[in-house]
């Protein structure tokens, strides 16, 4: 059996372990509580505080960059949302380029194909695009840049 921390990482962790086992084709996704109103295709994370699902960013606190999915749909505050942990996530980009990896954004819950390069943002790797609307997820643990 493997340990995980206990921590939101570590649930991460372990979900990505999970769907790893499930095989390569297989999408996952989990149902959770929304902490604010989210927009289809916007990247979130897990409030340590009150376990609801935010709007994420790469240059606040390790856990605002902690990834733990794309929102399949909108979301209103309170209500429960879809999130692909792993698989295709529709976004609201309509501009993707096929093949290229996407990263977590500064703007709250935004992606973009620029990795970030400024010190103390975090590197956080989302997926590929495989359309022009859609992002293979397979979220990555986030880097602190220095």
């Amino acid at each position: 059996m493997v340990a995980y921390p206990h921590n939101t990482g570590g649930i991460i962790d372990a979900l990505r372990t999970l769907a790893s086992l499930m095989g390569g084709g297989s999408d996952l996704s989990i149902e959770m509580t929304a902490g604010e109103a989210l927009t289809a295709g916007e990247a979130v994370y897990i409030n340590s505080t009150d376990s609801k699902i935010y709007k994420a960013e790469n240059d606040d606190t390790r856990e605002k960059a902690t990834v733990f999915g794309i929102i399949s749909a909108d979301t209103a505050l309170d209500a429960a949302g879809e999130v692909i942990v792993r698989g295709k996530a529709t976004t609201t980009n309509t501009s993707l380029t096929i093949g290229l990896e996407y990263y977590l954004d500064a703007t709250s819950g935004a992606i973009t194909a620029t990795a970030p390069s400024a010190s103390g943002d975090y590197s956080v790797a989302l997926g590929q695009a495989i359309s022009a609307t859609q992002l293979n997820v397979h979220t990555r643990i986030p880097v602190e840049l220095v």
